[in-house]
């Protein structure tokens, strides 16, 4: 019995895999015509910040030992729970992204008030992150490769066409942030480095956090009552990795800035 659960399991998720696949790959061809206004907008990102540096901001501890407020000017792109740390700052991030379905829904109330920063958010989040004037949908593409292929992940450098799905919201940034032309590129608060709490409710990959958050900048960034999928440090460095060759070959020059970082391949410099 328990054998034909998981099996049933399995189909089951195959078929809606297959199923999101063949959305998605819908979606690409008619994005423009869906979508026209979003197209527009995304269009008109495009090499709007052509050769000046940008800054990605993750949401690691290490962002509490930087001082932010000398990043103030720069083309900055954040993420997720970073608008735990906005009331600490006397500037707001010049683009606004969160990829991954568990916090667009369980923090979309704070992300959809959000003004005086461009929110770039995947279609498919539409339900979680409501539109409004600072809001652009693009088409991101969840299914278009397995992790365990050979050619996972895919980096796209037309954005406004589609991007894709890498393990971690900061390859999203890193393809959004070559569609703005930055150059170069820094990454500050990626850590790379999480530890699972023994009091955490697991089910699946997804992991419901019972007690505060240690493993990024804000003990509620991923605090009592907030869902996260388990971090794989392997796959998202192996992303890392892909980004960095995919932007190195097309002359776009990419530095981790951060402090107690486990990034690799990437080299190291300072930003502020």
């Amino acid at each position: 019995m328990f054998t034909s659960f998981i099996k049933s399991t399995l189909v089951s998720r195959g078929i809606r895999y297959y199923f999101r696949k063949l959305n998605e790959f819908f979606r690409t061809l008619f994005f423009h015509f869906i979508y026209p206004n979003d197209f527009k907008a995304l269009k008109a990102l495009k090499d709007k910040h052509k050769d000046e540096p940008c800054v990605l901001i993750g949401g690691g501890p290490s962002l509490n030992k930087m001082n932010l407020e000398k990043l103030q000017g720069f083309v900055t792109i954040a993420c997720n729970g970073f608008y735990l740390k906005m009331d600490e700052l006397h500037w707001s991030p010049t683009y606004y992204t969160v990829e991954d379905p568990l916090p667009a829904e369980d923090n979309q109330k704070e992300i959809s008030r959000l003004c005086n920063t461009t929110k770039v958010i995947p279609v498919d989040l539409k339900k979680f992150i409501s539109r409004d004037k600072n809001t652009i949908y693009c088409n991101f593409r969840r299914s278009y490769l397995r992790p365990g292929r050979k050619n996972y992940p895919k980096f796209s450098f037309d954005f406004t066409k589609q991007s894709f799905w890498g393990g971690t919201v900061m390859f999203y940034n890193l393809q959004l942030a070559a569609h703005l032309g930055c150059n170069p590129i820094y990454l500050v608060g990626v850590d790379l480095n999480y530890k699972i709490p023994k009091d955490v409710s697991k089910s699946g990959a997804v992991l419901l956090s019972n007690s505060d958050d240690e493993n990024h900048f804000h003990p509620k960034y991923f605090g009592k009552g907030k869902r996260w999928h388990l971090p794989e440090t392997d796959r998202m460095q192996k992303c890392f990795t892909k980004a960095y060759i995919e932007l190195t070959e097309n002359d776009f020059k990419v530095y981790n800035a951060g402090i107690d970082s486990k990034l690799k391949d990437i080299p190291k410099q300072s930003v502020i």
